[in-house]
């Protein structure tokens, strides 16, 4: 019997220690969108206790990275987490509407939406979707392709850890339909 027990609890301790793990420093990630690779910077907003400031992380991105690459609406973006890593507990998606100098274009209300990504094992994917407020313009020159500046924010948790990655694209105000006559 004590044998039975033993063998359990040992291949308890074996099942769970080779099994995902919380990470210890904030896991890199990599984001994909059509098989492009999408440079991202890592934002940490609080890691073993210790709290950071994160502020203008656009900017940042812009600062790092330059004039975002165009995709056009409906790309899916694809954030890979190692495999290795326990899925986060949660995960928040923001899509923002900025200014060519990473600032949001219109007040909060406007800018941000919060999307629902979907979640399959280690892989976080969402559209890129029309945003309602890129509409507002009354700039014609923001009704161009490529016009509109947004940047997405993974906020991912695990625990009371909590990293943000950012990355900024260039696309469209709206999908353009071709209407045959």
């Amino acid at each position: 019997m004590k044998s039975k027990i033993i063998a359990v609890l040992l291949g308890a301790v074996l099942l769970t220690g080779c099994g995902q793990k919380s990470p210890e420093t904030p896991p890199a990630v990599e984001i994909d969108a059509g098989g492009v690779s999408v440079s991202n910077t890592v934002n940490i907003s609080a890691w073993d206790n210790t709290v950071y400031l994160i502020n203008g992380t656009s900017s940042d991105w812009l600062g790092k990275y330059g004039e975002p690459v165009f995709f056009p609406l409906g790309t899916i973006f694809r954030v890979t987490i190692p495999e290795k890593t326990a899925t986060p507990d949660s995960v928040t998606v923001t899509d923002t509407l900025i200014r060519e100098d990473g600032t949001p274009k219109y007040d909060k209300k406007a800018a941000v939406n919060v999307l629902t990504p979907e979640i399959d094992g280690n892989v976080v994917s969402f559209s890129l979707d029309n945003h309602w407020a890129a509409m507002l313009s009354s700039n014609s020159e923001d009704y161009q392709e490529g016009a509109i500046w947004r940047c997405f924010e993974i906020t991912c948790t695990w625990g009371e850890n909590v990293c943000i990655y950012t990355f900024c694209v260039r696309t469209n105000p709206a999908v353009i339909m071709d209407i045959e006559q």
